[in-house]
């Protein structure tokens, strides 16, 4: 899992400025592994994905966009009494002392367009 994640947080950079040339697809091959663009996200497109109600919750943080659904501690969207799903997080996770960890355990679902 941690090869895994090396590899994909390797390759962000690389997506991040294709996207920013306007280029949104690639496919690129490592270690006999295919890594598939990841999809990029508006903040419109994030807000569809705030866990009311169970739904499908993502947040942002620093340009990646991570899947919460599921976790325990982020029921419908909601983490210790604010509603982070379907936002940009960066600035709640800058002041939280195990955000890396916390981040490193999910899977990334894609990026956030600037």
């Amino acid at each position: 899992m941690k090869s895994k994640l090396l590899k994909v947080l390797l390759i962000l950079p690389l997506l991040a400025t294709l996207a920013a040339c306007g280029i949104t697809t690639a496919t690129t091959t490592t270690d006999s592994a295919v890594v598939t663009t990841l999809r990029q996200f508006t903040l419109a497109d994030l807000a569809q994905y705030n866990g009311d109600g169970g739904s499908t919750a993502y947040i942002a943080v620093n340009g990646t966009v991570y899947d919460v659904t599921g976790v325990s501690d982020w029921s419908n969207g909601w983490h210790k009494g604010m509603h982070l799903a379907g936002t940009d997080a960066s600035a709640a996770f800058a002041d939280s002392p195990h955000s890396l960890s916390f981040l490193s355990q999910l899977d990334i679902v894609g990026t956030l367009a600037n």
